[in-house]
């Protein structure tokens, strides 16, 4: 007697489920390399190029607003109320103890340093001026103040550092005069004073 079989295998139609699955399975790794490929270039796209940092710092217990002035070789100056002045951008503005908190996802994070800090987006051959102003002394002390100027391309070096100290209110003082050539190479520095605030003053009051 012949046995019905209640099962029947349909080898066409696994056949097709298989290729199917191995469509769907190539059609996502594809997609995924897709996006991860648009996130590659949306972030180069981003990219921040920079070719000098200045940096000027004072004391961490000093509760002093020390203002940051650059002037470029063609005239253009930055400083807290110009912050964006040719190829100069001022990232940070330090009030001294009033701007050390910042708040964060994670809850409010103490930044302690007294730091300003001017970028160089590009180089303009000629002389650069780097002048400290004690806007306000809440501290009686002496305040020493430096400046460093970093080098970024193609490897990062300090090129210059020097300091002054500002003893008085509304004190200002030229820290660093600096040339660069037409490379972006230092070619001289020298400290002879020169006042950047009556500039300033003009330039806020257009």
């Amino acid at each position: 007697m012949r046995t019905k079989r209640l099962y029947s295998c349909n080898t066409s139609f696994l056949d097709l489920l298989f290729n199917m699955l191995l469509a769907f399975t190539a059609l996502f790794v594809l997609s995924f390399a897709m996006v991860n490929e648009n996130k590659d270039k949306s972030k180069s796209s981003v990219e921040v190029k920079a070719e000098y940092i200045i940096t000027m710092s004072w004391p961490e217990d000093m509760d002093n607003d020390i203002d940051l002035y650059v002037e470029d070789p063609i005239g253009n100056l930055c400083f807290f109320r110009r912050r964006e002045e040719g190829l100069m951008h001022l990232d940070r503005d330090d009030l001294g103890f009033k701007n050390d908190f910042v708040e964060t996802p994670s809850g409010r994070t103490k930044y302690p340093y007294n730091r300003e800090i001017v970028t160089l987006r590009g180089f303009i051959s000629g002389e650069y001026c780097v002048n400290a102003h004690a806007f306000k002394k809440n501290d009686p002390r002496p305040c020493p103040v430096t400046v460093q100027i970093d080098k970024l391309n193609p490897n990062v070096k300090t090129i210059l550092v020097n300091s002054v100290t500002l003893t008085e209110n509304g004190e200002e003082k030229t820290i660093m005069r600096f040339r660069l050539d037409s490379s972006g190479e230092l070619l001289s520095s020298n400290t002879l004073d020169r006042s950047l605030i009556k500039e300033a003053t003009r330039l806020s009051g257009q």
